[in-house]
C-alpha cells in the first residue's frame, strides 16, 4: 500500500425521486378525462331534469283538460302558475347542478396543478442530486488519477516520497520542493 491516504469511496448515485409519480402529461390526460366525465354527468343530469319537468308539465296539462269545462279560466291560470313554479324549480336545480360541476372541476384543476408543481419540484431536486453526483464522481476520479501520478514519482524522488508520507488528508495538494 502506498504512503498516500486512499481516496474517498466511489459515490453512490441518488435514487429517483419521481419514480412511481404521474408525470405532467399523465396528470393532464387524467384531468381531461375527468373534465369530460363531469361534463357528461352534467349533460345527463340536465336531460333527466328536463324529462322530469316535461313529465310534470304534461301531467298538469292532462289534469287541467278534465276540469276545463267547469273552470276554464281558473284552471288555465293555475296551470300557468304551476308551470312557472316548475320552471323556476328546474332553473334552481340546474344552477345547483352546474355549480356542483364547477366546484368539482375547480378541485380537480387545483389537484392537477398541485401534483404538477410537486413533480416539478422533485424533478429539480433530482437534477441537483445528479449534478452533485457527477461532481463527486469527477472529484473521485481526479483523486485516483492524482494518487496514480504520485505513485509514479514516489520511487524516483526520495524528498517527494518523504513529503507524501507526511500528508494527512487525501484532498490536500502537496507543494513541490524546489531544489
Amino acid at each position: 500500500m502506498s504512503a498516500a491516504a486512499a481516496p474517498n469511496a466511489f459515490p453512490v448515485p441518488p435514487q429517483s425521486l419521481t419514480a412511481g409519480m404521474p408525470d405532467p402529461d399523465t396528470i393532464s390526460k387524467q384531468k381531461d378525462q375527468y373534465m369530460k366525465m363531469l361534463d357528461e354527468q352534467a349533460k345527463q343530469g340536465t336531460q333527466v331534469l328536463d324529462a322530469q319537468t316535461k313529465h310534470q308539465k304534461d301531467y298538469l296539462k292532462s289534469q287541467a283538460e278534465q276540469q276545463k269545462k267547469q273552470f276554464v279560466m281558473q284552471i288555465d291560470m293555475e296551470v300557468k302558475q304551476q308551470e312557472m313554479a316548475l320552471e323556476q324549480q328546474r332553473q334552481e336545480q340546474l344552477m345547483a347542478l352546474q355549480q356542483q360541476a364547477a366546484q368539482q372541476k375547480a378541485a380537480l384543476e387545483q389537484q392537477a396543478m398541485q401534483l404538477t408543481m410537486e413533480f416539478q419540484q422533485k424533478k429539480a431536486e433530482e437534477e441537483m442530486q445528479k449534478q452533485q453526483f457527477e461532481m463527486e464522481k469527477a472529484q473521485y476520479e481526479m483523486q485516483v488519477k492524482m494518487q496514480k501520478e504520485m505513485e509514479k514519482f514516489s520511487g524516483s524522488s526520495l524528498p517527494f516520497q518523504g513529503l507524501m508520507s507526511t500528508m494527512a488528508a487525501p484532498n490536500v495538494m502537496p507543494t513541490m520542493i524546489q531544489q
